[in-house]
């Protein structure tokens, strides 16, 4: 449950500094070298009928990510998975929106600018529990039209804090996505997907020591 606080720009300290808050979620997740997730995605899109995807997931620092499917296996790359190393806290310009509490802890609402324009850039919302150092909500937005929204929920392996699930709502424009247009929906009968996602994460092993050939040719873009 989230409870807004309301404030005046004015109340804002000028000496806080903002990128320590993504500081503090980097620190945090500092040992994290590599983990492997089995994935169960559900889908609630207008316009499609998706059987339930399961997939293995594997996820090296700082952004190397490679998925195993005995068939097409559909996620979205904004929200789909965890990289707690995605917000460079050198790369983005960072506002207060507000703070906030969710689920009864101190939270913050940042809103974060790449500093460099490149493609099509993004924007990104994120709700961050203070107290916890956890991305509890992320949203993002495109020039192109492109609208996500993911939810995260935690638990403990190791000692780190790993999704066990994540939902997604997506609107995003139909054409945009090669994996999309798999899922079998004729572009002639919509011009945009909407609805939501729906993904579970279970078995996880962390640190297990992933080798790079692993990941050859599967590395993710960056945020930039």
């Amino acid at each position: 449950m989230v409870t807004f606080l309301f404030f005046l720009p004015g109340s804002i300290s000028a000496q806080e500094d903002l990128t320590d808050y993504l500081g503090s979620l980097e620190r945090k997740y500092s040992g994290l070298r590599d983990y492997r997730v089995d994935v169960n995605v559900h889908f609630d899109l207008e316009g499609f009928k998706v059987p339930d995807m399961q997939a293995k997931l594997y996820f090296k620092t700082p952004d190397k990510i490679k998925i195993e499917s005995k068939r097409v296996f559909f996620l979205p790359k904004e929200g789909g998975y965890f990289n707690p190393f995605m917000f460079n806290k050198e790369e983005f310009e960072i506002k207060l929106l507000e703070r906030l509490t969710y689920d009864g802890r101190n939270a913050v609402k940042l809103r974060l600018t790449p500093k460099k324009m490149k493609g099509d850039p993004r924007n990104f919302v994120l709700s961050i529990d203070t107290e916890q150092n956890l991305i509890r909500e992320m949203n993002i937005s495109s020039s192109e039209g492109r609208e996500v929204k993911a939810m995260i929920e935690y638990g403990k392996f190791n000692e780190f804090e790993l999704p066990t699930r994540i939902e997604i709502q997506l609107d995003i424009p139909f054409n945009e996505s090669r994996e999309i247009k798999d899922l079998g929906q004729s572009a002639s009968k919509t011009k945009r997907v909407t609805g939501k996602v729906e993904i579970g994460y279970s078995n996880y092993k962390v640190n297990s020591g992933l080798r790079d050939e692993i990941f050859s040719g599967t590395e993710l873009p960056k945020t930039k």
